[in-house]
């Protein structure tokens, strides 16, 4: 895994008081060519590949779309992919509210990281089980059904401004996506019909039997956790 990290002044995006969204795409040359002598690539530059939000492509979208997800951009999410995220069969499948899920639809369409920039500072993962550096006060893997939420000065969120304190707000090391997102889609997260999977024990739940990196995450700049020695793992 190759891993770049920035840190960009808020003032730079604009100022604090909205919310950004970023996504990466992954190019190549149009031709390649295998012959004996080797590999050889020319031609402009096309997208093959995209990521916004953990999962949407990989869980949500339907195979045959798969590819066109990856040729295209935000832009188009809302024309091309929306019906995955109002409607997604993985909701179905797992038995919870399957049409109608503008909640989703709310995190996956435009498929961007979204930010809400006026909130404080969020909390970051240390090590669940490293005294030496371990988690901030307050911060919970599952983020806003952990209780771990952040006060937006933009937006209503889920009452009196609380918003998640990670993913789908940014996306922190030590989130937990997976489970983030089958609580999710199990739940109803529509403000007229709010029902939490697993409350009021929500906060305990352990979907996928992984609780926490093996390796402690860093809280300061690249806060990425150091990488397993590849010639002892």
């Amino acid at each position: 895994m190759h891993t770049i990290v920035l840190e960009i002044p808020i003032e730079e995006l604009g100022g604090d008081q909205q919310s950004v969204g970023v996504h990466a795409t992954t190019s190549r040359r149009r031709v390649r060519i295998l012959s004996g002598k080797g590999e050889a690539n020319f031609g402009p530059f096309v997208q093959v590949g995209r990521q916004g939000n953990p999962l949407f492509n990989e869980a949500l979208v339907a195979i045959e779309d798969r590819d066109l997800y990856s040729r295209t951009s935000p832009s188009r999410d809302k024309a091309l992919f929306a019906k995955y995220a109002l409607a997604p069969e993985l909701a179905a499948v797992l038995g919870g509210p399957a049409t109608d899920r503008t909640d989703i639809a709310g995190i996956f369409i435009p498929d961007l990281i979204k930010v809400d920039l006026s909130r404080d500072a969020a909390r970051l993962a240390g090590g669940a089980n490293d005294p030496l550096n371990p988690d901030d006060e307050g911060f919970h893997r599952l983020g806003i059904f952990g209780g771990d939420v952040l006060i937006s000065e933009i937006q209503d969120g889920f009452g009196d401004g609380a918003v998640p304190g990670g993913w789908p707000n940014g996306r922190r090391f030590g989130d937990d996506v997976v489970e983030i997102a089958v609580i999710a889609l199990l739940s109803d997260l529509r403000p007229e019909t709010i029902n939490i999977f697993g409350a009021p024990n929500t906060a305990d739940l352990n979907i996928d039997g992984v609780t926490t990196n093996e390796i402690s995450f860093n809280k300061v700049m690249t806060y990425a956790a150091t990488p397993l020695n590849g010639r002892n793992h």
